[in-house]
């Protein structure tokens, strides 16, 4: 007997159907042998494609190879992220009182379209980064 179900909901018509079809019968299948279950619906967390693109060869790739602060200082793909999450996402607080960037990989796809965005916008206006094959990525 399988112990998880898992399927991606994109609109009512489709999520009618994977209901009908899939849910149902689960539930059918595992609540004959007793038990307690539960079902859980949540937003789908950022996706590989989205990861690959802001990490991989993309965003942060391109920043930490072409933005040049002051001094000549140049950070690495880290080092931009923490920045960047600070500004786009918020801090937390360490039990020192020192403060990290919030966790990314608690966005979800929307949220991490809008902080991609932000990063990109403040890369390319403030930093003077021009991306290159971001859809490629």
């Amino acid at each position: 007997m399988t112990e998880r179900l898992e399927f991606e909901l994109h609109n009512r018509q489709q999520a009618w159907l994977a209901v009908k079809g899939q849910l149902f019968p689960f539930l059918a299948n595992v609540l004959q042998g007793g038990g307690r279950w539960v079902l859980t619906v949540t937003r789908r967390k950022r996706t590989q494609p989205q990861n690959r693109r802001y990490w991989g060869q993309g965003v942060l790739a391109q920043v930490a190879a072409q933005a040049v602060l002051p001094g000549g200082k140049q950070f690495s793909a880290e080092n931009w992220h923490e920045f960047f999450k600070r500004m786009f996402i918020g801090i937390e607080e360490l039990p020192n009182g020192e403060v990290i960037g919030k966790s990314s990989t608690k966005l979800t796809t929307a949220e991490f379209s809008e902080f991609c965005a932000k990063v990109e916008a403040y890369a390319a206006t403030e930093l003077g980064v021009t991306f290159y094959d971001l859809e490629g990525q």
